[in-house]
């Protein structure tokens, strides 16, 4: 298995107005349970206080480069709440994607 990105749950109201992207990391997709609110156009769904914010590498990155993703988040201002590790396999995803 080899670590390709973090999902960051946000505590906050709407859609966060994140960084795109952080060191080799890019902001893939924002969504509110289970539905993609970012990149617009986002589908007119009721917003959760708990957006899940998807950043992907195109390459292997290391735990050390998670953890200043989420030292940047948080120096950002933002309260994350969870963080899942994103994994892949001989080149499949071993996540899964929002609706």
């Amino acid at each position: 298995m080899n670590l390709h990105g973090v999902d960051i749950y946000l505590w906050h109201d709407g859609i966060p107005d994140i960084p795109k992207q952080v060191g080799p990391f890019t902001l893939t997709f924002i969504s509110s349970r289970g539905t993609r609110v970012y990149p617009p156009p986002a589908p007119d769904v009721e917003l959760s206080d708990w957006p899940q914010c998807r950043y992907l590498s195109d390459k292997q990155v290391t735990d050390r480069e998670v953890d200043a993703l989420v030292e940047k988040i948080s120096a950002s201002g933002w309260r994350w709440t969870k963080c899942q590790k994103l994994f892949k396999k001989d080149g499949e995803n071993l996540f899964s994607e929002p609706y």
